[in-house]
Parts: C-alpha cells; sequence; structure tokens
C-alpha cells in the first residue's frame, strides 16, 4: 500500500507540474499582445499629464516601464521557443512573478507621481486608466491567479490608499468604490483561474484517456490480426493483405505472386511427438519464412493462413517467387531437430502468378496456387510445384 500511494503521489506531482508549465506557457504566449497594448497606454498617460506634471518624472517613469515591458516581451520570447526540456519550472515561476509584480508596481507609482487634488481631469484619467488595466488584466493575467494578484495589488492599491488618508469624504468614497471593484476583479480572477485549471487537467486527462484508447486499439488490432503462436499475420490479415496487394497491382500493372505452403504429415508428427513439439515446429518456421524474406529482399510477409498451412504473398515476378520457396523448402528440411524428435520436418508448395490489371482475379490466384499445393502433394511432398509450368517447375528432393 505504501509504494502505491507513493506511486499515486508522484503522479499526481507529475499532473500538477505539467499544469502549472501549461499556465506559464498561455501567460508567456499572450503577454506580447497584453504588454504592446501596455506600452501604449502608458505613452498616452504621459502625454495626458504632460501639461500639468513634472517632465523629468514622466520621462523617468516612462522610460523605466518601457524597459521593463522590453525585458518581458524578451522573456516572453526566450520561454516560448525554449524546448520544454530545457525550462526550468522554478525560475520560469520566479521570472514570470517577479516581472508581473515590478510592472504593478511602476503603474502604482503612476497613482501617486501623477495624482493632483487640484486637478480632476489628471484623477478621472488615472482611475480610468488603473482600473482599465485591472480589467484587462483578469484574462491575460490569471492563467495563474498568484501573477494576476503579484499585479493588480501593488497597481491599484496606492492610489487606493492615498485616497483614504485624504480625509475627505468624497476620496474616502471613491476609494472604497475601488476597493469593492478590486475585490470583485479578484474574485472573478479566481474563478477564471480555477476554470482554466480544471480545463487544462481535463485536456490531460482526455490526452491519457486517449493515449490508452490508441494502445487498446493497437493491442486489439495485434490481437485480430496476428496468429498468437508464432507472431506472424493470421488469415484475416492475409485476406486483407491480399486484397490491398491487388488494389495497389491493378493500379501499377505489376504482377503478383502467391505462395502457399503445407507441412508435411504435420497430423502424424503431432500424433507421434505431442502437440507442444509441433507448436515448436510452426514456431521454428515462421522464423525460417521470416529469414527468408529478409534475405531475398522480399516485398511481402508471411502468414499463418490455417492449422499448418502458411502464404506469402509477394510483387514480383515468378521467378522470384519460384526461388523464395525454394530457399524456404530447403531451410525448413535443414530445421535442426529438438531432442527426441528423429526426423526431419517437410513441407510442401505451390506457387502461383497472376496479373490483375489484366482482368484476372484474386480468387483464380488463390486456386491456381492451392491446386498447385495439391499437385506438390500428390507428386511426394517435400517440393515446390509452380501452376501452368508444372512439368518443367518441379523441384527434385534432396537425397
Amino acid at each position: 500500500m505504501s509504494a502505491e500511494a507513493d506511486n499515486n503521489a508522484v503522479l499526481i506531482q507529475n499532473l500538477d507540474q505539467r499544469v502549472r508549465r501549461e499556465q506559464f506557457k498561455l501567460l508567456s504566449s499572450h503577454l506580447p499582445v497584453v504588454l504592446s497594448g501596455s506600452l501604449l497606454v502608458a505613452v498616452l498617460l504621459a502625454w495626458g499629464f504632460w501639461g500639468s506634471a513634472d517632465h523629468v518624472v514622466i520621462g523617468a517613469w516612462l522610460t523605466v516601464l518601457t524597459i521593463v515591458i522590453f525585458l518581458r516581451l524578451i522573456l516572453s520570447h526566450y520561454f516560448r521557443h525554449q524546448p520544454r526540456s530545457r525550462l526550468n519550472d522554478s525560475w520560469l515561476k520566479k521570472t514570470l512573478l517577479a516581472s508581473s509584480f515590478v510592472s504593478g508596481c511602476l503603474w502604482g507609482s503612476a497613482g501617486l507621481l501623477f495624482f493632483d487634488p487640484d486637478n480632476a481631469y489628471g484623477f478621472a484619467l488615472l482611475v480610468i486608466v488603473l482600473g482599465g488595466l485591472v480589467a484587462g488584466s483578469l484574462g491575460s493575467h490569471s492563467y495563474y491567479y498568484p501573477n494576476f494578484l503579484l499585479f493588480v495589488i501593488p497597481e491599484f492599491l496606492p492610489l487606493t490608499g492615498k485616497l483614504l488618508i485624504m480625509e475627505d469624504d468624497s476620496y474616502t468614497l471613491i476609494a472604497l468604490l475601488m476597493i469593492l471593484f478590486l475585490l470583485l476583479n479578484l474574485y472573478y480572477a479566481k474563478k477564471y483561474a480555477d476554470m482554466i485549471e480544471r480545463s487544462i487537467r481535463l485536456q490531460f486527462a482526455n490526452d491519457a484517456l486517449l493515449q490508452k484508447l490508441q494502445a487498446s486499439n493497437r493491442e486489439l488490432h495485434k490481437y485480430s490480426y496476428t496468429d498468437p503462436l508464432t507472431g506472424i499475420g493470421n488469415r484475416r490479415q492475409f485476406d486483407m493483405d491480399f486484397e490491398q496487394t491487388w488494389q495497389s497491382a491493378s493500379t501499377t500493372k505489376a504482377p503478383v505472386c502467391l505462395i502457399l505452403m503445407d507441412v508435411d504429415y504435420f497430423k502424424a508428427y503431432n500424433d507421434a511427438y505431442g502437440h507442444p513439439q509441433g507448436d515448436q515446429v510452426l514456431k521454428k518456421i515462421a522464423l525460417v519464412l521470416l529469414q527468408v524474406c529478409e534475405k531475398y529482399k522480399v516485398r511481402g510477409r508471411p502468414m499463418r493462413i490455417g492449422g499448418e498451412e502458411f502464404a506469402l504473398l509477394l510483387k514480383g515476378d515468378l521467378e522470384l517467387a519460384k526461388n523464395t520457396a525454394e530457399a524456404t523448402r530447403g531451410a525448413v528440411y535443414n530445421m535442426k531437430a529438438d531432442a527426441g524428435v528423429d526426423r526431419a520436418v517437410t513441407a510442401s508448395f505451390g506457387v502461383a502468378m497472376a496479373y490483375p490489371g489484366e482482368g484476372e482475379t484474386c480468387t483464380a490466384l488463390f486456386r491456381a496456387a492451392d491446386e498447385a499445393l495439391y499437385e506438390a502433394k500428390t507428386a511426394g511432398r517435400n517440393c515446390v510445384i509452380v501452376s501452368a509450368q508444372k512439368a518443367s517447375e518441379n523441384m527434385a528432393k534432396p537425397t
């Protein structure tokens, strides 16, 4: 139970880390637009106070804020173009939060530097700009709630605090309204941040479920189209490959060859040595087929289509198919016998070729290969018979 609990804790920690990284990614991706707009607002605010405030103060404030904005843009570009594997989450978090806090402090300082009780126009401009920044940052800074807090609190509270100490009922009322406005934005920012986090977690959960579903589908496909004993394709895979190969060859006008192979006297072999030993023979034959295909660079794959019957569908001429079949026959005959087995395993082969683009059918091809296999059986087994060339292509048995 302890090991399982530790494993669950690690999974939860990894998920939390992925969620935070996604939140930081969203923050970084929105910063270019947000900061560009912020710089424009700063220029307009400086212009609005140019006639009433000290030019040196305005210039210094705007210069520092511009430098901070450009530094944040550079950091945003860096974060967005760095591979995730190279990003340090702790450093990324601290940098984003620190830059938001510094920006908030600079904007908050504007409320202290530019506020003039005798300038009603300037006061209204400050309230509108600072309040607008709070409302505007709700969407862009709330992907990670602490980021929103570190920006809006130092941005909005300095002017609010200054109004509260003015000992004027009108300013006190405005300050209380500004506090209420801030609290409402904090509340909705928290709701928004929680919604974003739930959406990210749901996305990760859906991605994980999709990966599991895809893995299950791959396993299902494997079991549906793979012979469980030998590990090569089964009859269903053969039928599907046959149809696809035939359609492709119909377009390219290329010939299609089919090799059918049947293990000789396999029932007698099973009766003599037992089914487990017979299963081992089938596994060895499947391995032989794979090795021959690799050696001859055959564009096809072997499949087990029956109890002791195998098939190999390949693109190429009849000579390649005949040589492949003969190489397989020899390799099967020379397979090393297991201990206690005093008889060699042999197999018979039927080979046929067809041209799909010339009106021939896959059914006719299979029938021709099957008939050639039957003739190989009746000719004494352990041989290769090629359809339509039966007399000349009969391969002699080894002596």
